[in-house]
């Protein structure tokens, strides 16, 4: 076996887990508004516990509504009423022999406003933290012991639902992180003040669960071991508090993140792979007995393997990991680590979930969130001869999947790689994932043995003589730039050219026409070539769209490495050695020894109008509306599953 230690079994408390993967609670939005379980979150949970997971943990469960919401349509465990269908979830996951936990969560001093329907929050202490000011309501100590029998009476309701275990939530600055942190503990009576009275919250939860459901029940917690904020938890006392939980008789413990910027948990695409790693290695050297669990952008099985050779974890949480693909376990178990559609960072599951309070999404994997019939791709009962026009990530997720199905599937492709958009998405700094989503078509193009043609233009004629039964068209975008004066001068460049084709442009003075995200990355990347770089947008901000986390690293990534910006500034003339820009009839001059491109594209159709008047044709991804990754990849899933 590849990956001996990753697939050996191991006894978490009374459990015996068959392997020692993870999948942590990762809230979803796909509850009824009213918290009930709905067939596509069954099916969610189910799904990964088939892909091979050892243990499946349920997304932070409301246990006291509506004052601890945290979440638009978060699932409840708040009354008896839940229970029967919470247990179809047990079961679904049973079936497929993983263990079924659930994460109980109070956001306390973080409950939200409109959806507690203004009820003043509680917290350890009245601290001011809040983005909006509201002063949290300090918890009486009667108040703190319901809390905790509102915990237990919780986990009980697990048991009746047949789940193995719950994990309590006590990271990410909620109410049990709360108690913890110095930063949010400022009692001074037992509850508060010295370290081991900020534990006593803590050893509460777990004494009233074991009470109500029997001291071999299994619970286990995620804490905080840092704090990223001046004052907070540091990783020696995260230590000690591990050492607490052990000793308090929780059955294992999650090394995550405490208070500080949602970045730390949700992390952008370029932050390095289990950056996060060092927490539950601190625990280990610490001695702990019970099992640690790393978690934090473990993405490739050589890395989880190696966590568990160096003795850095026991157990490996893989979130976004089995959200991008369900399978990566069987994958890696069964040595076909090179299907595995890895999670790529792209950030799309934050935006639905964090931002606009939507159904969780994928960027690479279409079928999140639908139902079985919806992911199943069925033989086709007659092969057809389709022919695909370009090999960006639409046109690629399109040949594959009618490859699976049985479709004899041919793609052409006018420049000399595959990966169109992608390709040039992948070099900026801290981009370099994007390749691993080239990677994967790669390898599955081959597999599927698709016959592929680089340098090959698609004209009519050339179409004609191929003879196809189908013709999808999936060329890209159009990034042709506006009619500006003087954009057809050498000292101009496109964004791809500087990219794909001269990554090596150094000491120069460029101005980046596009503030875009394009534009932004572009500039990043020939900053970080040691050249001058002014982004110029003509919107009053720049890389707007963007998820907001990783908006900000990016806007703090420009500004840390000098790239200068200006708003309200469209491209008004190119003049030799400089570049007019201005409104209103302002405008003024930027020196420069290059212009590089970087506006937005658009459609083009020309194509796909021609040839459909001959044939059966369709177009997707940016030829037919420009989006982002996960448009392009839906949009070649859709179109693959159903012709």
């Amino acid at each position: 076996m590849k990956y001996p230690n990753l697939f050996s079994p191991l006894k978490v408390g009374n459990l015996l887990f068959k392997n020692r993967i993870v999948f942590p609670p990762i809230s979803t939005n796909f509850a009824s508004v009213s918290g009930e379980v709905t067939p596509e979150f069954i099916y969610h949970y189910a799904r990964r516990a088939r892909g091979g997971a050892a243990m499946v943990t349920l997304e932070n469960m409301c246990i006291q509504f509506p004052d601890a919401r945290h979440g638009a349509t978060q699932p409840r465990i708040d009354d008896d009423s839940f229970i029967p269908g919470l247990s179809r979830v047990a079961y679904d996951i049973h079936k497929y022999g993983s263990v079924a936990f659930m994460e109980l969560t109070h956001p306390g001093l973080f409950s939200s406003l409109p959806l507690s329907h203004n009820k003043t929050p509680m917290a350890p202490s009245p601290v001011p933290l809040r983005p909006d000011g509201v002063l949290p309501h300090e918890m009486t100590v009667d108040e703190i012991d319901d809390m905790a029998d509102i915990f237990a009476e919780a986990a009980l309701r697990a048991q009746k639902a047949h789940f193995d275990g719950v994990e309590i939530e006590a990271a990410h600055g909620l109410l049990v992180d709360q108690f913890l942190s110095p930063l949010t503990n400022k009692r001074t009576d037992r509850f508060g003040g010295s370290f081991e009275n900020r534990l006593r919250f803590s050893k509460l939860i777990i004494d009233k669960i074991k009470e109500l459901c029997g001291v071999s029940y299994p619970v286990t917690a995620r804490i905080g071991v840092v704090d990223f904020a001046e004052g907070g938890i540091s990783i020696e006392e995260g230590v000690r508090i591990a050492r607490a939980y052990e000793e308090m008789g929780y059955a294992a413990v999650h090394a995550d993140v405490g208070f500080g910027a949602k970045e730390k948990r949700l992390e952008p695409m370029p932050y390095p792979e289990n950056w996060r790693g060092y927490m539950a290695e601190a625990l280990k050297k610490a001695g702990l007995t019970i099992p640690v669990i790393a978690v934090g952008m473990i993405r490739n099985p050589e890395r989880a393997e190696n966590i568990l050779t160096t003795q850095g974890a026991d157990l490996i949480g893989l979130g976004r990991t089995l959200i991008a693909d369900p399978d990566w376990p069987l994958k890696a178990e069964l040595g076909r680590s090179k299907e595995i559609k890895r999670c790529i960072g792209c950030s799309e599951c934050i935006k639905a979930r964090h931002e606009e309070g939507t159904a969780l999404r994928c960027g690479v994997n279409p079928a999140l969130g639908r139902l079985e019939a919806d992911e199943i791709l069925y033989p086709v009962l007659k092969a057809k001869n389709i022919l695909i026009i370009g090999a960006g990530p639409a046109g690629l997720e399109a040949a594959v999947t009618l490859g699976k199905r049985g479709h004899q599937v041919t793609l052409w492709e006018k420049e000399n790689y595959i990966g169109g958009a992608l390709k040039s998405g992948a070099v900026p700094p801290g981009k370099e994932k994007i390749s691993w989503l080239i990677e994967y078509y790669d390898y599955m193009l081959k597999t599927l043995q698709i016959s592929i043609e680089l340098n090959k233009k698609a004209t009519l004629d050339s179409v004609n003589r191929f003879h196809p039964e189908v013709v999808i068209v999936s060329t890209g975008a159009d990034y042709t730039a506006p009619p500006i004066t003087g954009i057809e001068q050498e000292s101009v460049l496109s964004f791809q050219e500087v990219l794909n084709d001269h990554p090596d442009i150094s000491g120069k003075q460029i101005v980046v026409g596009g503030g875009g995200l394009v534009g932004c990355e572009t500039a990043l990347h020939l900053r970080k070539h040691g050249n001058e770089v002014t982004i110029v947008e003509m919107l009053p901000e720049i890389a707007v769209g963007m998820e907001p986390i990783s908006r900000d690293y990016l806007l703090r990534e420009l500004q840390e490495q000098g790239v200068k910006y200006m708003t309200h500034a469209p491209v008004r003339e190119i003049q030799k050695g400089a570049v007019r820009v201005g409104n209103n009839g302002k405008s003024k001059s930027i020196p420069m020894d290059l212009f590089i491109s970087a506006f937005g594209g658009h459609p083009d159709t020309n194509l796909y109008l021609e040839l459909k008047k001959q044939y059966e044709t369709y177009q997707i991804g940016d030829a037919g509306k420009v989006g982002k990754i996960i448009d392009a990849v839906q949009a070649g899933f859709s179109l693959g599953k159903t012709l």
